[in-house]
């Protein structure tokens, strides 16, 4: 089983991922939807920047508060897609994310 993302509602989320391979002419996106389907609801979107230059693989997904304030659910789906040389690729298939309220005013 794969573990939810946490993302605290009103609060800036930051996550790193590591593939492991030189990615640094690639373009990646990420969303955050109701659903396992392009066409679902669009709950959030990822900016998604190199940890250095792309060449070691590190990435950093960054999701502002501003995008997390107004979502009214409490689940959602996101994957990672990548484009190389005009290919998209799967980075990893679906990952389930968990809305919660932060507990500090």
């Amino acid at each position: 089983m794969i573990t939810p993302i946490v993302v605290r509602k009103g609060r800036t989320t930051v996550i790193q991922v590591a593939l492991g391979f030189d990615v640094s002419s690639d373009t990646f996106t990420s969303e955050i939807r109701t659903d396992e389907s392009p066409e679902s609801d669009l709950l959030a979107t990822w900016v998604v920047t190199f940890s250095t230059d792309g060449t070691d693989g590190e990435l950093i997904l960054t999701l502002d508060d501003s995008e997390t304030t107004e979502i009214d659910r409490i689940n959602g789906v996101m994957d990672l897609k990548r484009v190389s040389g005009g290919e998209p690729l799967d980075v990893f298939g679906a990952v389930p994310v968990t809305f919660k309220e932060g507990v500090t005013a």
